[in-house]
């Protein structure tokens, strides 16, 4: 049924075109930068951790300056988060912690 509820969400909230992109992160905050095509502007913004690490938490804030600490917003692993935006503010993703050779899986969809 949750899914249904959000095919629905998709096709009320957008109808031009819809994107998902493989983000991959580590401890600095990263610029996610849109996968949508020229002219079309973001709608809704989604993001999914899809990372197996030992900790597997991301997180996401509108500063490049964030750290899990301040400014930031938790991905739990395994979860799918609404991020509200407008198509003119810069969204950051970053991992919490990294072992030795682990990285911050996600995966966003955009909306337009």
């Amino acid at each position: 049924m949750s899914e249904i509820a959000n095919y629905l969400r998709l096709m009320l909230n957008g109808a031009k075109e819809a994107v998902v992109t493989a983000v991959t992160v580590d401890l600095t905050p990263t610029k996610f930068t849109s996968q949508l095509s020229a002219g079309y502007k973001r709608k809704s913004l989604s993001v999914y951790n899809n990372s197996n690490s030992a900790s597997g938490e991301c997180h996401y804030s509108y500063s490049a300056s964030a750290t899990s600490e301040n400014l930031s917003h938790p991905i739990p692993k395994g979860a799918k988060i609404e991020i509200p935006v407008t198509t003119d503010v810069d969204v950051y993703f970053f991992a919490d912690t990294i072992l030795s050779g682990e990285i911050g899986d996600l995966r966003v969809e955009e909306v337009a």
